[in-house]
């Protein structure tokens, strides 16, 4: 019989000094640390645009936009994630330095290696979030994207399978069209 699979967990304190002293990012769950891989280009793309007509949308409203550099302070649920899109309409946030603490819109872009992770541990996650008011989970590899949404009585779950789609998100007031996010995605060399 084979030895048994002993895992290292981690203290927050371990988590950050790991962080400070790599050039490499790092998730945090539970005691375990996940490095980041490195992303496709229709991923950065995919990122990179839904940021940008978050941007234009929330000009003039006191929300900040952070893409995946950001990291996000989930500590009371032991988690310390970086999601591929966030955006912030605390104060608090606006003022720290170092981390989101209270995102209003969470958005993460799937690839094969993240997609299980993305759509059950940290869906799981975030919508325990009080401060939380969508989660976007966006395919890279077709036209697809799922909202959740809070609402009075709980979530609510929205598919976007249709370029010409529009994704309202009332209490934010902005618009989102599907197109604009997934403009210049290189369809046929996916790899």
């Amino acid at each position: 019989m084979g030895e048994p699979n002993i895992t290292h967990y981690y203290t927050f304190e371990e988590y950050f000094a790991i962080e400070e002293a790599s050039e490499l990012r790092y998730e945090y769950s539970r005691g375990q640390i996940f490095a980041m891989a490195g992303a496709s280009l229709n991923h950065v793309r995919i990122a990179v645009r839904l940021s940008s007509t978050l941007l234009t949308g929330l000009k003039g409203k006191k929300c900040d936009t952070f893409m995946s550099d950001a990291r996000l302070d989930m500590a009371m649920f032991q988690r310390y994630y970086y999601p591929d899109v966030m955006v912030s309409c605390s104060e608090q946030d606006t003022k720290n330095g170092k981390m989101v603490k209270e995102p209003s819109l969470i958005a993460e872009v799937l690839s094969e290696s993240t997609a299980a992770k993305d759509t059950r541990e940290k869906l799981i996650a975030y919508l325990q979030i009080p401060s939380l008011q969508y989660y976007l989970i966006i395919s890279q590899d077709n036209i697809e994207i799922t909202l959740y949404e809070r609402t009075e009585t709980g979530w609510s779950v929205r598919f976007f399978t249709y370029e010409n789609d529009v994704i309202f998100l009332a209490k934010m007031d902005i618009q989102l069209a599907v197109n604009d996010i997934y403009e210049g995605i290189n369809w046929k060399n996916m790899e």
